[in-house]
């Protein structure tokens, strides 16, 4: 398949129906934090208008590190966009969605500890997608749609083949 999401369209004018919901900004050192509500936050780009090549050598990443179930008994999901002011439109058809984080329960017969994980979002395609290459951040919208995880931080990095 060669298709890709198409970027929302934003219609000027419009009042926001998110702008109900109760949402953090923060910053990229106000973590670990919990995700209890719809946090946004302002990531910084290491390199911006990279080259094809760079990009053929190089995927640029969205890291959210440090993620911890706080009920391990439970399902566990949350939604990520990328630049993204009113999600509440916003559905996998569009390239804003970067993708859900899921976890199902597990029943074990010891008691399971706590464990952390990450979880990295490819975003060269996205980026170009939505005409952002040349910025300076990324705004990164994390909405929880189930379950209570704690989000150790959210950075920008690249990776190889």
């Amino acid at each position: 398949m060669d298709s890709r999401p198409n970027p929302k369209l934003k219609k000027t004018g419009e009042s926001s129906k998110s702008a109900e919901l109760p949402r953090t900004t923060v910053g990229t050192g106000d973590f670990p934090r919990t995700v209890d509500t719809v946090i946004s936050v302002e990531v910084p780009r290491p390199r911006k208008s990279r080259s094809p090549k760079e990009k053929e050598d190089e995927e640029e990443v969205l890291l959210i590190r440090g993620i911890e179930l706080l009920d391990t008994d439970a399902f566990v999901k949350f939604d990520v966009y990328i630049n993204d002011e009113d999600y509440l439109g916003t559905t996998p058809i569009h390239t804003e969605f970067a993708g859900s984080f899921t976890n199902r329960r597990q029943k074990l017969v010891q008691e399971m500890k706590k464990k952390k994980t990450c979880w990295r979002i490819a975003m060269n395609e996205i980026l170009e997608d939505l005409g952002a290459e040349d910025d300076d951040i990324v705004i990164v919208t994390i909405v929880p749609r189930a379950g209570t995880v704690t989000i150790g931080g959210v950075e920008i990095e690249f990776l190889s083949d």
